[in-house]
């Protein structure tokens, strides 16, 4: 049976005015029942009770009732109980309160908002935390340490925080040497924390060093937090040098550390240096860099297990360990395995290598005295423009101001390449050693890619370098060198060389550019060539390149700094096992001028005697 429509349309309408008349009634009743005296002095309790510091209000509470009651207190001022020092001062402070417990004079906050706060954070002369006071926040926080790891925190007492939202806020961090406070400004955003045993969610922006800022946490037990035991924490840090992102355990204790998956993100290292205070030109050359790694942290160290890190275009995994002593250097070391690498920016980000474009007057490199490393690296192919390595071994340490590159083994043109680059104690102002060892590589492949001119041999053999300079690194060119250098070859060709037009010229005794004998070449069956270079001058003690028939050496001064040569030259019958074999008198010469077109001087034109035939 239903009732008729009339009737369920008149029940229905009585019903809503009934309803409309209540709420009408309570809203217009129940400010005048609210005790207003006693809702001020019980915010102002509030606030007291959650810092454990002392309020003071320079203006007096406001109340609004539409759409909802809320309570405004004006200059409100935070000061530390001891010694009277303002701990915050805040412009307003706003929260929305209940109706019936206003009543009673029992009034529950929540939803504050605080209008342009001034945050104050340090640390007296003995390191005590001037916002750690014995406020209702901190009891809960003692309460929960007493409480064994895993075990549910109990009920507390007034546990209800709610949503607090900062506008326009400032933090400032005072700082231990006297200087002016570090600040973060133009803060915005809220921290939802509706009871101390509920999750935590905190969204905040603001400027941090002249970077807009955001920063997102979620914590499931925050009071376990911040009362030392462990808890589940995701965090993210954007701006536009960096973003970061860490998901894992946190721990706040003495022994506080982090365990679990981090990512992080920077579109430009030289930006995100800059952003933390800090130039270093040539590690900002680095540019792009993405990782992502499970972290583990223990006092001041931290492992990165499971790594991908991406650097530019180069991608690499591995570990890596850190180390943060508070009284020492910070140190990096592990394990990094690139599948391709560009080897010399990898390079010049920790050791500036010579001929690199940087001002003559030099570059930052204090830096090498600000940290250690020791990082061995592998890759499967590493480029050092306009060469290629595969299979790397290596290693880069940094060590009380001194930096070296190793490679271990590699292979290089078919053959096998070791080398080191060093510092001197002094620092890449003090100059530096190169050592390189070569072992059965295509020696013409290296002189076509250099485009070298001028007879030079192509086949495969072994070269030795050790070079040093006194000069500044990042000023130093092959002609600021001195040292050593070695050549060992088996059978090969000595290009633009041809020895029979040579012989013809040389017989004329007369004077003939070389580039009129170098339609042609000369195979060997061994070449081995010795030198001394000194900052741009190179002393030829030994070339001897041995043919089927003939033995050409040379010997003297190779001035490359001007481009030019004066040696001392004999092309001979090689030696013969037969001693009734026939041996043609030896073609003396002298080589001089402007390399790769020198003049070649016969010996018997300097000394005014006939050649002999």
């Amino acid at each position: 049976m239903t009732l008729p429509p009339f009737i369920r349309s008149r029940h229905l309408v009585r019903g809503i005015l009934v309803v409309l008349l209540l709420f009408a009634a309570v809203r217009i009743g129940f400010p005048f029942l609210v005790q207003t005296d006693t809702v001020g002095q019980e915010i102002e309790r509030t606030l007291e009770a959650w810092t454990g510091a002392d309020v003071e209000i320079g203006h007096a509470a406001e109340f609004a009732f539409w759409p909802y009651p809320r309570v405004t207190l004006g200059n409100v001022r935070i000061v530390a109980s001891a010694d009277r020092s303002e701990l915050a001062h805040i412009e307003t402070i706003s929260a929305s309160f209940d109706l019936f417990g206003a009543v009673r004079g029992k009034p529950v906050f929540g939803d504050f908002d605080l209008m342009r706060p001034t945050i104050r954070v340090g640390w007296d002369a003995e390191g005590v935390f001037n916002w750690r006071h014995s406020g209702w926040l901190m009891q809960a926080i003692d309460a929960a340490k007493s409480v064994p790891e895993g075990q549910a925190i109990p009920e507390l007492p007034e546990e209800r925080i709610g949503t607090i939202n900062v506008f326009d806020g400032v933090i400032e961090v005072a700082q231990d040497d006297g200087s002016a406070p570090f600040r973060i400004s133009d803060i915005n955003g809220s921290i939802d924390w509706p009871a101390l045993r509920r999750p935590l969610d905190l969204t905040l922006s603001g400027i941090l060093n002249g970077e807009m800022s955001r920063w997102t946490l979620d914590c499931d037990q925050p009071l376990a937090l911040l009362a030392g035991h462990n808890a589940t924490v995701r965090t993210n840090l954007s701006a536009d040098p960096t973003t970061m992102n860490f998901e894992g355990i946190a721990n706040l204790s003495t022994n506080a550390f982090i365990a679990g998956n981090m990512t992080l993100s920077t579109p430009s290292l030289g930006h995100l240096l800059a952003w933390q205070g800090k130039e270093i030109p040539s590690v900002g050359n680095l540019g792009h860099i993405n990782a992502e790694a499970k972290v583990t942290t223990a006092g001041y160290t931290a492992k990165l297990e499971n790594l991908k890190l991406t650097l530019d275009d180069a991608q690499a995994t591995g570990v890596l360990d850190l180390t943060m002593p508070p009284d020492g250097l910070p140190q990096v070391g592990g394990t990094l395995a690139f599948d391709r690498i560009d080897l010399r920016a990898f390079l010049t980000a920790f050791s500036p290598l010579p001929g690199d474009d940087q001002a003559t007057t030099g570059i930052d490199t204090a830096f090498i005295h600000q940290f250690g490393m020791d990082l061995r690296l592998s890759a499967k192919s590493a480029d050092f423009s306009p060469f290629s390595l595969q299979d790397l071994a290596a290693g880069i340490r940094i060590e009380n101001g001194r930096a070296s590159f190793d490679i271990g083994d590699s292979q290089f043109l078919d053959g096998r390449m070791t080398g080191r680059i060093a510092l001197t104690e002094q620092g890449f102002s003090g100059g530096g050693r190169l050592q390189m060892s070569l072992n059965n590589v295509d020696i013409g492949a290296i002189v076509n890619t250099l485009a070298l001119p001028g007879p030079l041999p192509a086949g495969r053999g072994s070269a030795d370098f050790e070079l040093s300079t006194d000069r500044p690194l990042w000023a130093t060119t092959a002609s600021d060198m001195s040292g050593q250098f070695r050549l060992a070859m088996g059978p090969g060709t000595l290009t633009h060389f041809d020895r029979r037009a040579f012989e013809e010229r040389a017989a004329k005794n007369a004077f003939f550019n070389f580039s009129e004998a170098s339609d042609g070449s000369f195979d060997f069956v061994r070449a081995d060539v010795q030198a001394k270079l000194d900052r741009g001058l190179a002393e030829l003690t030994k070339a001897e390149i041995e043919g089927n028939e003939k033995l050409l050496t040379l010997s003297g001064m190779i001035p490359y700094r001007s481009g030019s040569v004066a040696l001392a030259g004999t092309l001979a019958d090689r030696p013969q096992a037969d001693a009734g074999a026939v041996v043609r008198p030896a073609i003396s010469f002298f080589v001089g001028g402007s390399w790769p077109e020198p003049v070649i001087s016969p010996i018997s034109i300097l000394t005014g005697q006939q050649p002999r035939q």
